[in-house]
């Protein structure tokens, strides 16, 4: 009955793609209120930005249901794939490089200064006909509607969903990136680690430097007292800043080159320690990673299940693992495995 339901595509299967939302936590970059200053500094337009980036969250959803629907190395593929689904019109703005944005005019009056500029005037044509210089022949999405393509992206500046505007936007606050709460991210959802919450005695604030890379601003989590639970996140996090806020790639922050390197520290694997050159060089190896698979598989287990898993949940957990990993990185056998099984069907329901 489970392979019958998972292979029929005439049956939505909702609680799949909402795994992937809660997994990536891609789906919260429209409800992150941006700082109208901040915004335009970026390169956005404050008129357009939100309802774009509610949209950028639904053709994030699109690609996660296409590489489900393959059911070949989902994990893998969602964390390294040069596939994206965008809007052409509206999308590829946030898909170009920040250096490469036209700089809107400067107002000759005070007048002039109170119009508002036009989206051309900040930098939404980067190209001819609005196309940024990667975009390849497009390929409309077989069964969709309105102007999404399914295009692909350069393997230098994008990999996955971790270098997706709508996953990176979610990882930011109004003024800027957030290199901690992106650490984070990695820390708990592909190494299977925890990081202990801000104590109360702890002033958690970056110096105000507007005029200074967020790096040099986080010398302050480098201190012995902070650096305890920091050294855990920020070397994972600082290599996003390839990226800035809203998602654009760049080469430069206040002027000067970005520095995008990082480390990887107590990850429980020996073979991933060590120094990465970007946000990317860090993604390839954790993709390539059997403990970041067993971790992905853990928290599946959690979201089917309905709990955290137990010492007593080890076979459920290796036998879900191995259904996933000799059947291609089936995400289809994964779930499988672990609804069949007896912590799923035996599992006690709270009145």
């Amino acid at each position: 009955e489970v392979n019958r339901i998972l292979n029929d595509e005439s049956i939505r299967k909702p609680r799949v793609l909402q795994f992937f939302r809660e997994y990536f936590d891609y789906d919260r970059a429209g409800r992150i209120c941006k700082d109208s200053n901040a915004l335009r500094l970026a390169g956005g337009d404050e008129r357009r930005y939100y309802e774009t980036m509610f949209g950028m969250t639904a053709h994030t959803d699109r690609l996660v249901e296409l590489i489900v629907q393959e059911d070949k190395q989902v994990l893998r593929e969602l964390l390294t794939t040069d596939r994206v689904v965008y809007s052409p019109g509206r999308d590829a703005l946030f898909y170009s490089q920040f250096e490469n944005l036209k700089k809107p005019p400067r107002a000759k009056n005070k007048q002039d200064r109170k119009k508002k500029p036009k989206p051309e005037e900040l930098g939404h044509t980067v190209l001819p006909r609005g196309e940024p210089i990667w975009v390849r022949v497009p390929e409309v999405i077989k069964g969709d509607k309105g102007d999404r393509r399914l295009t692909t992206l350069p393997v230098d500046q994008r990999m996955g969903i971790l270098s997706h505007p709508s996953w990176l936007v979610s990882h930011t606050d109004a003024m800027d990136n957030h290199a901690i709460h992106r650490g984070i991210w990695v820390r708990e959802r592909l190494l299977g680690d925890a990081v202990p919450d801000v104590p109360i005695t702890v002033d958690a604030q970056l110096p105000d430097e507007p005029k200074e890379t967020l790096r040099h601003r986080m010398r302050v989590t480098r201190q012995s007292e902070c650096w305890r639970c920091h050294q855990k996140m920020d070397p994972l996090g600082l290599p996003f800043e390839m990226f800035n806020h809203i998602g654009l790639y760049r080469t430069t922050e206040q002027g000067k080159p970005v520095d995008t390197s990082g480390e990887i520290l107590h990850s429980g694997d020996p073979k991933l320690d060590g120094p990465v050159e970007n946000a990317l060089d860090m993604i390839r190896k954790l993709a390539d990673s059997e403990r970041v698979e067993q971790v992905f598989v853990r928290h599946a287990f959690r979201y089917w299940v309905g709990r955290n898993e137990t010492i007593e949940d080890a076979p459920v957990l290796q036998a879900a693992w191995r259904a996933y990993r000799d059947n291609d990185g089936s995400m289809r056998a994964l779930i499988e495995s672990l609804v069949t099984s007896d912590a799923f069907l035996y599992r006690k329901v709270n009145r």
